[in-house]
């Protein structure tokens, strides 16, 4: 073998094993980022599963804040059906009676009737079934109201309270922003004057559920802000623009200082007392706009109020 095909052949040695070098380097990296990436993944898996269990806690929270309103909201409708119930068990002999006179008439011979008729009449008039006859259409159907109420707040309690998925789709955002006033109504019914621009928007993909605990948070806030205040005011707008809907929350309240506005969505800070609050609330809203592309924008002044200011991508 000549010296040029000894060189050719040592040179091709060290390539080959440089090669095989870099190779076992390059095969070892990749091992290690896959295992790397499978404790990543193992890792977000149980940072969202945290998320789910730290959202639904907040939602149970947030319920028991308004469970006494809700409970005013159900026991009120409740009441008025129990009362006409009451009514209607009180006029329930009077028909009876009444049912039983006609069908013993309807057995007689015609000319035996008038006694029976008679008697008839004077039930009617004893019992004032007339006033009721003309008063149980009326009575029927606030009843059905009343009912209807109570069946309103449930399903609005059970679509809130429902557990967080993961699922989106294309949702009514200013349905949602209904059903979560329909459970703040006794809180806002008397004390607070609520106002609304509610726009019709387009379909938005996202997670309701998720989204109107955002709404119900921001507006369990205002309510806490204009508590006490003198022309108290709550203003809700929505809008669209270009590919994004835009939902803003207004209230007259005690607004907030700079230094307060810089941590409201920090985890675990709140200005409530202790017992109050979770200091969860703002930090998971804007963990939840954020999740759906969104923003969330805060303006406060003290002592003249506060503006919330949601914006949200139409396609997620």
């Amino acid at each position: 073998m000549s010296d040029e095909a000894e060189l050719y052949r040592k040179a091709y040695e060290r390539e080959r094993e440089a090669r095989k070098a870099a190779e076992q380097i390059v095969e070892n990296h990749t091992r290690e980022l896959y295992l790397q990436n499978q404790k990543l993944e193992a890792s977000l898996k149980q940072l969202k599963e945290q998320q789910r269990v730290l959202v639904q806690n907040e939602k149970l929270a947030m319920l028991g804040t308004l469970a006494a309103g809700i409970a005013h909201e159900i026991n009120n409708p409740m009441a008025f059906v129990h009362a006409n119930l009451e009514l209607l068990s009180d006029y329930l002999e009077p028909y009876q009676k009444l049912v039983a006179l006609q069908r013993e008439a309807l057995k007689l011979p015609h000319g035996q009737q008038e006694a029976v008729a008679g008697k008839i009449a004077k039930l009617v008039a004893d019992a004032d079934l007339g006033f009721f006859e003309e008063e149980l259409p009326e009575l029927m159907e606030d009843t059905r109201d009343g009912l209807q109420r109570v069946l309103e707040i449930v399903a609005n309690l059970r679509s809130f309270a429902r557990a967080h998925t993961q699922e989106r789709q294309p949702e009514d955002l200013v349905a949602g922003l209904q059903s979560t006033l329909k459970l703040l109504n006794s809180q806002f019914r008397t004390e607070v004057v609520l106002q609304q621009d509610l726009q019709p928007l387009p379909l938005v993909h996202c997670n309701l559920s998720e989204l109107n605990q955002v709404f119900l948070n921001l507006l369990v806030n205002a309510g806490h802000a204009v508590e006490g205040s003198k022309g108290a005011t709550i203003s809700i707008a929505t809008s669209a623009a270009d590919d994004k809907v835009i939902i803003k929350i207004v209230d007259n309240g005690i607004g907030m200082s700079d230094e307060v506005k810089e941590q409201i969505f920090v985890p675990f800070f709140t200005t409530k007392p202790v017992g109050k609050g979770t200091g969860m609330g703002m930090s998971i809203a804007y963990g939840i706009v954020v999740d759906h592309g969104g923003e969330i924008e805060v303006e406060s002044t003290e002592g003249e109020g506060t503006t919330f200011t949601i914006t949200l991508p139409i396609n997620g």
